[in-house]
C-alpha cells in the first residue's frame, strides 16, 4: 500500500518580480515559512499559483527551485493542467526528472471531454508518466464538474493517488469519501477554505487551501483540532478562516482575486512583492486586507 499524504498542502503562490521573472529569494523565504508551520506538502503551479497562466520557463524554474528548497522535507506536488494531453505529459516528465513527488491535473477545458473521455484521460496520465496523479475537480475554471460517481471510478485507476475537490459541493464530496472507504491509500483533500472543517469530519485526510499560504497556522491547527476531537479549538480556527476570506473578496474574478489578495497580504508581512503574471494587475492598496494582516500577525506573532 502506498503512503498517502495527510494534512494541509498549500497551493503555493508564485512570487514574481516586477519584470515577470521568478523571485527566487521570496520563493525560498515563503517555503521556509510554510514548512516551519508544519504543512504536509507543497502544491505548486495550481490555480492559486497562477500555473496555467505562467510562461513555460517560469513553470520549470518554479518546479526546480521548489524541489531544491524542500530538500525532501515535505513532498512536492506539481500542477500540470493544460489544454492538451501531450502538454500534461511533457510537464509531468519534467517534474519527475526534477525530483517532484506527484502531479495534480484538472481536466483539459478548452474542448471539454465527456465522462468516458475523462476516464480515459486520467487512465493515460496514470499509465504514461511515472509520478502519482492527483485529480483536481475545479469547475469554476475548467467549466467541467465531474460527478462523484465518475471521480470514484477515476480514483480506482492505476497510478492515481488522490483527489482535490474545489467544486464546493459538500454532498458530492461525501459521496466520493463513501465510495473510497475501502481505498485508504488514496488522499482526499478539500479545497475551499471554509469547507475544510466539514470535510475533515466527513472523512477528508486534509486540505489544499489557498489561505494556508498566508496563515498555515490556522489550517494546520484546524486539521489537528479535528483529528483530536477538539471542538472548541476547531471553532476558534473556523472563525479565523472565515475572517481570512476578506483577503479574497474584492474582484469579479475570484480565482485571480485569491492569488492577488494573498500576494498583497504576504507583501505586507515581508515575504514577497504583490506582482501578478501579466496582464493581471497587483493590488496597490486594500485597507480590509491590511486590517486582517495586522490582526493576524499580532495574534500569531508573525
Amino acid at each position: 500500500m502506498k503512503k498517502r499524504i495527510e494534512g494541509i498542502v498549500p497551493p503555493v503562490v508564485t512570487p514574481l518580480k516586477c519584470d515577470g521573472t521568478l523571485d527566487r529569494r521570496s520563493l525560498c523565504r515563503h517555503h521556509e515559512y510554510l514548512i516551519k508551520n508544519r504543512v504536509a506538502g507543497l502544491f505548486v503551479l495550481g490555480t492559486t499559483g497562477e500555473g496555467p497562466a505562467l510562461p513555460q520557463k517560469i513553470k520549470e524554474e518554479t518546479i526546480v527551485r521548489t524541489v531544491e528548497n524542500c530538500n525532501k522535507r515535505v513532498p512536492v506536488l506539481v500542477g500540470i493542467s493544460a489544454d492538451n494531453l501531450e502538454d500534461y505529459l511533457a510537464l509531468a516528465d519534467f517534474a519527475a526528472r526534477s525530483g517532484a513527488d506527484g502531479v495534480v491535473a484538472a481536466p483539459p477545458c478548452y474542448l471539454p471531454l465527456e465522462n468516458r473521455e475523462l476516464l480515459e484521460f486520467y487512465r493515460i496520465l496514470g499509465a504514461e508518466q511515472p509520478l502519482p496523479v492527483y485529480v483536481y475537480n475545479m469547475p469554476a475554471m475548467t467549466k467541467i464538474e465531474m460527478p462523484p460517481e465518475l471521480v470514484v471510478e477515476i480514483l480506482k485507476l492505476p497510478g492515481i493517488a488522490g483527489y482535490k475537490d474545489s467544486a464546493g459541493n459538500a454532498a458530492n464530496f461525501e459521496k466520493v469519501v463513501s465510495g473510497m472507504k475501502d481505498h485508504r491509500d488514496i488522499s482526499l483533500f478539500m479545497g475551499p477554505d471554509t469547507m475544510l472543517r466539514g470535510a475533515l469530519r466527513a472523512g477528508a485526510c486534509g486540505g489544499v487551501n489557498s489561505g494556508a499560504n498566508l496563515a498555515p497556522q490556522l489550517y494546520v491547527g484546524m486539521y489537528e483540532a479535528c483529528r483530536n476531537g477538539d471542538t472548541a479549538a476547531a471553532e476558534k480556527y473556523q472563525q479565523w478562516i472565515v475572517d481570512l476570506q476578506k483577503v479574497y473578496r474584492f474582484r469579479e474574478n475570484i480565482c485571480c482575486g485569491v492569488a492577488a489578495g494573498l500576494k498583497y497580504a504576504l507583501s505586507k508581512l515581508g515575504f514577497m512583492e504583490p506582482y501578478m503574471t501579466r496582464p493581471a494587475r497587483p493590488i496597490e492598496e486594500e485597507t480590509v486586507i491590511d486590517d486582517f494582516v495586522r490582526k493576524f500577525s499580532a495574534e500569531f506573532q508573525i
